[in-house]
């Protein structure tokens, strides 16, 4: 998941528990034992900073009982929180679903450091911080920046906006890490022509022979560049049934018959610039394609535009479906097609195994 989605979810109860400790130290100007002179009566500004302190430590209560409710009342009414992906959530409303774990779930990691605050007015005060989030089930954690601003309300201090921003320090290959999956040798068979081809097996189930008519529709080998920062997809396709430009978008023109042996290479990599895993194709038809790739559950979606070497566009919507062993369900979905309707094409990628060395 994206560092926005991560840390919204838990950023929001996150940062008050460095604020409920800073909180339990003695006040400026305060002189603890007995003894010892008393020490001046706090100042306003004093006065106002402990009472954030004794908010931010109720919210953390309220966090450690998982009460939503509670962590809601210390909201204002039109309160906002806007995650580092742009996502607007209001606050009330986002802190209210928080409920009691299942057993054996744990929350994820998280760490805040270097905090801030300071007042704007007489009832406005700002909270910066950064924070470090480890998901459940992985050993990297997320960094981000938060921004939390407190308003006096009725006499009582009370959250009216955070804002998140992450802080990139991931490589392209640690994004593409998910990915990891294609690298390898595949044969892909059409399922809607080829009525005997492999179905969808469970995991740790042998892969049945091939039957010797059902010839592969694309074979495709997959490797990492030198740097980790992008991996190479080369297609072949045998026997071309419609455009070659990129098998993400495997039939995209009707056929005209026989055609000649093409292949598609292709490069997936993070974009720095759209923020997002990006890939790259090129035909040798001279066509060409660009594809905008995102993690659904257990699928991974590539919304593909490709032109064609007469200059016309297509597009399409290409979902592969891993098992986690040796198959990939790969369907595509074509969204436009110039005049044409095109239907859906099914294909299963199967994965050769590798020789064993002598």
């Amino acid at each position: 998941m994206g560092m926005g989605c991560v840390v919204s979810r838990c950023l929001v109860g996150c940062f008050v528990g460095c604020l409920a400790w800073a909180g339990s130290l003695p006040a400026c100007g305060q002189v603890a034992g007995a003894g010892k002179p008393r020490a001046a009566a706090p100042s306003p500004r004093a006065t106002d900073e402990q009472a954030i302190r004794a908010a931010t430590a109720a919210y953390q209560q309220a966090l450690d009982r998982w009460d939503g409710k509670a962590m809601a009342d210390l909201w204002t009414a039109d309160g906002d929180i806007i995650d580092g992906d742009g996502r607007v959530m209001h606050g009330r409303e986002t802190v209210s679903l928080t409920a009691m774990p299942t057993e054996g779930e744990q929350r994820p990691d998280f760490r805040i450091h270097e905090t801030n605050l300071r007042f704007l007015s007489a009832d406005v005060a700002l909270e910066d911080g950064t924070v470090e989030v480890t998901p459940n089930g992985s050993s990297t954690p997320l960094a981000g920046r938060f921004s939390a601003t407190w308003l006096r309300h009725n006499g009582a201090w009370k959250l009216a906006a955070l804002r998140e921003s992450p802080i990139t320090s991931q490589t392209g290959g640690e994004r593409l890490k998910d990915l990891d999956w294609m690298v390898g040798d595949w044969r892909v068979v059409d399922n809607s022509s080829a009525p005997n081809a492999p179905s969808q097996k469970p995991s740790g189930t042998a892969l049945p022979e091939q039957p010797a008519h059902d010839k592969p529709l694309i074979e495709v080998s997959v490797r990492w560049n030198a740097t980790h920062t992008y991996l190479l997809r080369d297609m072949k396709i045998p026997h071309d049934t419609g455009n070659s430009t990129d098998r993400s978008d495997p039939k995209g023109s009707a056929s005209n018959g026989s055609a000649p042996a093409s292949h598609v290479t292709q490069r997936i990599g993070w974009d720095p610039l759209s923020r997002q895993i990006c890939s790259w194709s090129f035909g040798s038809d001279g066509g060409r394609s660009e594809a905008v790739w995102s993690h659904d559950g257990d699928s991974w979606i590539a919304r593909t535009t490709a032109v064609l070497l007469d200059g016309s566009q297509t597009s399409s919507l290409n979902v592969y479906t891993y098992n986690g062993t040796n198959e990939c369900l790969w369907k595509s979905f074509h969204t436009h097609a110039g005049s044409d309707h095109l239907p859906q094409v099914n294909m299963t990628m199967i994965r050769i195994p590798e020789k064993p060395l002598k």
